[in-house]
C-alpha cells in the first residue's frame, strides 16, 4: 500500500484569532489578512431570539486562523492599530469554542 503526503498533516487546528465588533474594523481586518496572503475564515454566531429580544444583542464576529499562521496573523492585525472596542482578541483553539 502506498502512503501519501496527506496522511500525515493534522487538520482542524484553528484559532479564534479575536472578535470583532463592528463592521468598519472587520473590513479591514480583512483587508489586512488578505494582503498579508494570511487563510483564514468568519465565524458568525448569532444570538438567540429571546437574546436578541431581551438584551438586545447582536451577531458576533469571530476570525479564526490556522496555528502555523498566528504570528503572521498578529502581526498583520498590530499594524491596523485597533482599539477594544473594536476588536478583542482571543487566542483559543476554535475545536474548543465549539463543543
Amino acid at each position: 500500500m502506498i502512503d501519501n503526503m496527506m496522511t500525515h498533516v493534522k487538520v482542524n487546528n484553528e484559532i479564534d484569532l479575536c472578535e470583532i465588533k463592528s463592521e468598519k474594523a472587520r473590513k479591514k481586518v480583512e483587508t489586512a489578512m488578505q494582503y498579508a496572503q494570511i487563510s483564514y475564515f468568519l465565524r458568525w454566531q448569532e444570538p438567540g431570539f429571546l437574546e436578541k429580544l431581551l438584551f438586545h444583542k447582536s451577531t458576533k464576529v469571530v476570525m479564526c486562523v490556522n496555528r502555523a499562521q498566528l504570528e503572521f496573523a498578529i502581526e498583520a492585525l498590530a499594524d491596523l492599530e485597533l482599539t477594544d472596542k473594536e476588536i478583542v482578541f482571543l487566542g483559543e483553539s476554535a475545536r474548543k469554542r465549539e463543543k
